[in-house]
């Protein structure tokens, strides 16, 4: 079973692939994509393991289209690591079905550095009420990981923001990027709602 740091929700797995939550979740509804429900607490969250990001990214490079049934296939063959699942043959990085070849060797190598800064930038992230009344910060500094974040969506060059912030590095840069594509979670009110009646 993979390990909880192994697997992500369907907003990591959506980001980190590149694509839209909603394109994600077609997947799901389709039953090619597989969540599984990982207890957090109280809540039960929908994760996926690293193989479906490798997956998504395969099906948007590939130049042609393929079936519902060579999808599913593929990502099994992905997910579970084996040598063959449907019409798919693994050997390396090569993976095969009737005519079709795909080189998985750059999505992998794609795949493992981006994990890398994610992972590295959830180590930096930080969070206090003090400080930017809570906003996630990179620790030891008052730098906003969304706002450099944003800059860096909007088409700043990391040479420009690292002059900018000198604290940061270029994989703080890159991590800012991935954490401000994903939508923040939707917030609770801090306090109690009261309600009282006019006049009362």
């Amino acid at each position: 079973m993979a390990k909880d740091s192994d697997t992500f929700s369907l907003k990591e797995t959506a980001v980190l692939a590149g694509l839209s939550e909603r394109a994600l979740r077609n997947e799901v509804d389709r039953g090619i994509l597989r969540p599984r429900r990982i207890a957090r607490g109280r809540r039960r969250d929908l994760r996926l393991p690293a193989g479906a990001i490798l997956y998504l990214r395969l099906v948007r490079e590939t130049p042609f289209a393929l079936t519902r049934t060579e999808r599913a296939d593929l990502y099994r063959l992905l997910v579970d690591r084996e040598e063959r699942r449907g019409g798919w043959t693994a050997a390396g990085n090569a993976l095969r079905s009737g005519i079709v070849t795909i080189d998985a060797a750059g999505p992998r190598r794609w795949l493992a550095e981006r994990l890398r800064v994610y992972r590295r930038g959830l180590g930096r992230l930080a969070s206090s009420p003090d400080v930017l009344g809570g906003e996630p910060i990179f620790a030891g500094t008052r730098i906003s990981i969304r706002h450099v974040g944003r800059l860096a969506l909007r088409g700043v060059e990391t040479r420009e923001l690292l002059a900018d912030f000198p604290a940061l590095t270029q994989d703080d840069i890159a991590f800012a990027r991935i954490y401000a594509s994903m939508k923040p979670a939707p917030g609770r009110p801090r306090k109690r709602l009261r309600f009282r009646t006019a006049g009362a």
